[in-house]
């Protein structure tokens, strides 16, 4: 069984679809995007749609695929110095502002109050302090980026996942390896949400900068912040 990892620039409505399907999959019951989707699984779909359609717009998206059947068996979205995920008005029109509308008051609260402005704060002490303002008002580790100067001066990844029937077959591996062999930015970032994870990063030669714990009405997690 071999696969393939290609630079996305434009997509079928079906090769979205395929790739949206891994990402729920692959996400399924982990606390970090229940968090974000206060717990409906039913809305995981739709932040991760938005989250490609943007990296199509302004990022990077890898897909890998099965030489055999074709199909999408893994995903990396990334941001490029000086961009992040959701921080434009088009971004954020690609579903982003249609997914904030479904979630619950209480989810909403929690993005506002607690996910968005503690992990931010966490970030700027971990890797930089912010380098310049900015009005974006939805920012943050895993789903959207950070408007700090840490994330701002390196290739961020927002979102990396692997089909389950196809784990443990060097796909995630596959995708950083393509990404980092194709730039040379100052730095790579990531946050990871566990610390089984966090391992994997480790192993691709990340190093862990900093820990925080995040409470979460839908169950609190690890943010795990690491660069290379």
């Amino acid at each position: 069984m071999t696969f393939q990892v290609q630079l996305k620039s434009q997509i079928s409505e079906r090769e979205l679809d395929d790739a949206v399907d891994v990402c729920v999959r692959a996400y399924i019951g982990e606390l970090a995007s229940n968090s974000m989707v206060g717990g409906d699984e039913s809305l995981k779909a739709a932040i991760w749609r938005a989250m490609i359609r943007a990296g199509l717009l302004d990022g990077e998206v890898y897909f890998a695929t099965d030489d055999s059947s074709h199909k999408v068996v893994g995903v990396a979205v990334w941001f490029p110095p000086g961009k992040s995920l959701f921080d434009s008005e088009e971004q954020r029109a690609l579903g982003f502002d249609d997914f904030m509308k479904k979630l619950s008051p209480e989810t909403q609260e929690f993005w506002a109050n607690s996910y968005v402005p503690v992990v931010d704060k966490f970030l700027a002490e971990v890797i930089g302090p912010s380098a310049s303002s900015s009005s974006q008002p939805f920012t943050g580790c895993m789903i959207i980026d950070s408007n700090m100067q840490g994330t701002r001066d390196s290739q961020y990844l927002n979102q990396l996942a692997t089909d389950p029937a196809f784990q443990k077959k060097g796909i995630a591996t596959m995708l950083l390896k393509t990404f980092a062999e194709s730039d040379n930015p100052p730095m790579f970032a990531h946050c990871a949400a566990n610390e089984k994870n966090a391992r994997f990063y480790e192993s691709c030669g990340y190093t862990i900068k900093g820990k925080m714990f995040l409470d979460a009405p839908t169950g609190g997690y690890p943010v795990i912040v690491l660069t290379k």
